[in-house]
């Protein structure tokens, strides 16, 4: 949160202005307020946040879609639909602070949320889809489908979810949803095991424990068919890649700031000639995409609120709910903050 959110004088013809109902702050957020956004410096002193959805009380002249009074999700990854990459199959390749939204701002976590093309990257809320449900889906959801798309699941693999926070939770359901048969799902806090198994988790296994990756293999019966870490560290590529099947796919979804370097075991990796594919995805942007999302959330495929453990109701108290992130709180899986003192 900042107070330099300067807004344009006049929003451009496909944009949309839209007053924020309700936040999620996220892990890449907190990263930034921890170290001054020394990963990302252009951001210093703008607003921070990717995860909104809102209300829009202003649209460009060309929005065809939306209109004011309309309850939206706006995209945390902002496309450029009208680039090259997009042209090239790669539209989100601009990150979640930058995209075709308003630089000069930053991120969500201001008064009022400028969109440039708001036909391409805003979703209408259903009145059956609440604030709490919808506003998961521009990341967590966006994220973790997104990866697991990639994961290339046929009926009946096994997969392994390293990591089950908010996005690796999402990314069991996704998982169950793709197909998949036995699910491990490895994280240490017995909040995340709960959720995790209530979204079709079939093994759960803690990572303090020893012999965890042999523990997966030997009660698999061989290494998994596939891998997608959502958490962890610089070792935890490596880890995937030891319980991975040669032929096997791994998914990366999780951030690495420092400047530690990445490391894998040769003989995780085969030596090198192991035939595992190594894929580093992020989240997944656009209108149609959220839109599928919100088709999940509708037909209760999914309820993407059970991961929200915290609520809090005023724009004051985006800093308390970062703080959930900072202190390392293990009681806590996502927070929300209503832009309101009442819900």
């Amino acid at each position: 949160m900042s107070d330099n959110c300067p807004l344009p004088d006049k929003i451009c013809s496909t944009g949309a202005l839209i007053k924020p109902l309700i936040w999620s702050p996220c892990t890449s957020d907190a990263h930034l307020c921890e170290t001054g956004c020394e990963s990302l410096p252009y951001l210093l002193g703008k607003s921070a946040g990717h995860e909104m959805c809102g209300e829009i009380v202003e649209v460009g002249e060309d929005v065809k879609d939306f209109k004011v009074g309309d309850k939206v999700i706006a995209c945390a990854v902002m496309p450029n639909w009208r680039s090259l990459e997009a042209q090239d199959g790669h539209p989100t390749s601009d990150n979640m602070y930058q995209g075709i939204d308003y630089s000069d701002r930053g991120g969500s976590f201001a008064e009022y949320y400028y969109v440039r093309d708001a036909d391409m990257n805003l979703a209408h809320i259903p009145d059956s889809v609440t604030l709490e449900q919808a506003v998961m889906v521009p990341d967590m959801m966006c994220t973790a489908f997104n990866g697991v798309e990639e994961l290339d699941i046929k009926y009946g693999d096994s997969v392994a979810v390293i990591g089950i926070g908010p996005v690796g939770l999402i990314a069991v359901r996704a998982c169950v949803l793709k197909g998949a048969g036995r699910i491990f799902a490895i994280g240490s806090r017995k909040i995340c095991f709960d959720v995790a198994k209530e979204f079709g988790a079939t093994d759960l296994i803690d990572y303090h424990d020893e012999n965890y990756l042999e523990d997966i293999i030997a009660r698999n019966g061989k290494q998994v068919d596939k891998v997608i870490v959502c958490g962890g560290n610089e070792d935890t590529i490596s880890a995937g890649l030891h319980i991975l099947k040669r032929g096997g796919i791994l998914v990366n979804l999780s951030t690495y700031f420092g400047e530690k370097p990445i490391t894998i075991a040769p003989a995780d990796f085969g030596f090198g000639y192991g035939d595992k594919t190594i894929k580093g995805i992020g989240c997944g942007g656009g209108r149609i995409f959220m839109e599928r999302m919100v088709s999940l959330i509708e037909n209760k495929r999914i309820d993407p609120s059970k991961i929200i453990t915290n609520r809090f109701y005023g724009m004051d108290k985006i800093i308390d709910a970062m703080n959930l992130f900072l202190t390392h709180n293990r009681d806590f899986i996502k927070p929300v903050i209503y832009n309101k003192n009442e819900k």
